[in-house]
């Protein structure tokens, strides 16, 4: 077995391989980290030295990169990043801090959310832009790969250290039916429930809603006359129609202020979730992703 002595070793070494590896181009690594070419070479020959294996081998395709330098980019990402917050200490200022935070979340999220915590941001990090997707089934996967800073929305999460989350509130359901409906002159029981036509807000894959799901185990079944993918419409179409829609209190109670809706309990018992805020584990310690973090969480306490 090949030993490193490790006393030996020049560091600055790994910040040439960690570009070597991924550009995989001897001209374009060392221009991204200022080295000539024959600097970097030379580099590139001290490496094969220590770790006694060629890294990048000459192909049709360009330079290719052996197993053993593949099987050495992950934890040499780890070792890289250690030692920058090791050396330079992340500080940070909300006055001057720069920069774009990435957040996923529904419209239900942006509607319900967004107008609170982004108040706050314009008055302590005034120059700091939020971009706003939307929460999709791969959310873990965009935080995962940095594309997210942050999610806002209702997520069962895997056994897995990787991901971390906070409960920011529980949400449960109502109905919401134009203010001068029929159903609101009478007893809203589950008869007259499943007697209207109703809408639904599609915002998950599952091929049934829980709502559904609930009147089924009941033994009743609804007609669903319209389905929409997003919230924000349904207000305006209910408030025309003889419709019922059945949607979280937070985003109802807001429809009801700004439409000619009332809101109704539903007939039947469709239980709470918690609606959370979830990140990846990489940036739990970062000082701007705290800051983030307790500045939605305060907000929204008093949703």
């Amino acid at each position: 077995m090949h030993e490193i002595n490790l006393q030996k070793l020049d560091l600055n070494l790994l910040v040439v391989l960690h570009a070597l590896l991924e550009e995989r181009n001897v001209t374009n690594a060392g221009e991204r980290i200022g080295l000539s070419q024959s600097a970097t070479s030379h580099a590139l020959g001290r490496l094969r030295q220590v770790f006694n294996d060629p890294l990048l081998v000459r192909s049709t395709k360009g330079m290719v990169p052996t197993p053993r330098a593949l099987e050495l980019l992950e934890p040499l990402e780890k070792i890289l990043l250690n030692i920058e917050r090791l050396i330079q200490p992340t500080v940070f200022e909300p006055k001057t801090a720069q920069g774009t935070i990435y957040l996923a979340a529904s419209d239900y999220g942006t509607v319900v959310i967004l107008p609170l915590v982004l108040k706050q941001i314009s008055q302590e990090a005034p120059q700091l832009n939020l971009e706003c997707d939307n929460w999709r089934s791969d959310i873990l996967d965009s935080l995962r790969n940095g594309a997210s800073d942050l999610g806002l929305g209702v997520l069962n999460l895997p056994e897995t250290n990787e991901f971390r989350f906070q409960k920011l509130f529980v949400e449960d359901f109502v109905s919401v039916v134009r203010a001068d409906h029929p159903i609101t002159q009478t007893d809203f029981t589950i008869e007259s429930y499943i007697a209207w036509s109703h809408a639904l807000i599609t915002i998950t894959n599952s091929p049934t809603s829980h709502v559904d799901t609930v009147l089924s185990g009941l033994g009743v079944k609804r007609r669903v006359m319209l389905k929409l993918p997003h919230f924000l419409s349904a207000p305006l179409i209910v408030q025309e129609t003889d419709l019922i829609l059945t949607l979280p209190r937070r985003i109802a109670m807001l429809f009801a202020k700004y439409t000619n809706l009332a809101i109704l309990e539903p007939p039947i018992e469709l239980g709470k979730y918690n609606y959370i805020q979830v990140w990846h584990e990489r940036c739990h310690y970062d000082p701007q992703h705290i800051w983030l973090r307790s500045l939605i969480a305060s907000q929204t306490e008093r949703l």
